[in-house]
């Protein structure tokens, strides 16, 4: 409290191993009061021992902790609070997180290019650091008062690549993680899988989430009805959503969400691509006031 202020009651954010809540800091002179995020990490569970547990928690801090970007919330401090919990100190964003923006329902479409842009950037910035998120949903991209989109919460990423090693030598990751209408194919069949790939695939999911405010399927398995319909009308390129889409638009998502890992589109080349390119998006990447204010309007909604 000395240190980042009064908390709030209510929480703002809450999952499976941690509760987020906001904390209030003000000057000594009384005129500036500063924000913060706070999340306070769950106790040690019975069958965890301390190692273990304290391991999952430095290891999100210690990669949150150097990212810094426009597009990434930015991590401030890993403290105890009285009750000696772990909890990571975080910048507050006020215009909540996109999941409810989309269920909002009043984003126009240049908007949600915006935010889709703002997401790719970010991460790219990821991936030229060697890290994969492997948990890109819309309830891990919150919006700050400007518009800016950010991604948060770093509890299953991966380092794929170190400092010191080329892209040549990037390492296959294990484990499934993330929510399951959001994972790509390849993390139910194989047992290691390009991490950096799995954020694209989860990237498509969201622009398709924020356009049709719905998901295409549940999962993609076999199992799963609308993802068949999804892998027998995408040969022919006839998917009925993707086809209601702007060409250059359209042609860019079956090569995001591209069930063929080996032909799945990289961060760098959608960066590169003529339409991405032609999305209009604050101009924030050095720290500069916006030069649209759109998203504005929809963090507003949102709130209102």
């Amino acid at each position: 409290m000395k240190k980042y202020g009064v908390c709030e009651k209510a929480c703002i954010g809450k999952g499976s191993t941690a509760v987020v809540r906001l904390y209030h800091k003000v000057d000594e002179k009384g005129s500036e009061e500063k924000l913060y995020a706070i999340k306070k990490f769950r106790k040690r569970a019975r069958n965890e021992s301390h190692k273990e547990y304290v391991k999952k928690l430095t290891s999100e801090f210690c990669i949150s902790s150097t990212l810094h970007h426009p597009n990434i919330v930015e991590t401030v401090d890993l403290v105890h609070d009285d009750n000696q919990n772990y909890c990571t100190v975080m910048e507050y964003c006020p215009g909540g997180d996109l999941y409810n923006i989309i269920k909002n329902g009043q984003m126009t479409s240049v908007e949600k290019y915006c935010c889709f842009k703002q997401l790719i950037r970010g991460i790219a910035y990821l991936h030229s650091m060697g890290v994969a998120h492997r948990d890109i949903k819309p309830e891990n991209l919150l919006l700050d008062n400007a518009g800016r989109l950010k991604i948060t919460d770093f509890g299953v990423s991966d380092v794929f690549r170190m400092c010191w090693e080329s892209e040549k030598q990037s390492h296959l990751s294990k484990g499934l993680c993330g929510s399951e209408p959001y994972i790509a194919p390849e993390e139910f069949e194989e047992d290691e899988y390009d991490a950096a790939a799995v954020d694209i695939w989860a990237c498509g999911i969201v622009l398709y989430c924020m356009i049709f405010q719905g998901i295409p399927f549940k999962v993609a398995r076999a199992d799963d009805t609308n993802y068949r319909h999804y892998l027998d009308t995408r040969k022919h390129k006839s998917y009925e959503p993707f086809e209601r889409l702007p060409a250059k638009c359209r042609e860019l998502m079956y090569r995001i969400v591209d069930p063929d890992v080996r032909k799945r589109i990289t961060v760098q080349a959608i960066m590169n691509n003529e339409w991405f390119k032609s999305i209009e998006v604050c101009n924030d990447g050095e720290g500069n006031r916006c030069e649209h204010h759109h998203l504005v309007n929809a963090v507003n909604k949102t709130k209102h």
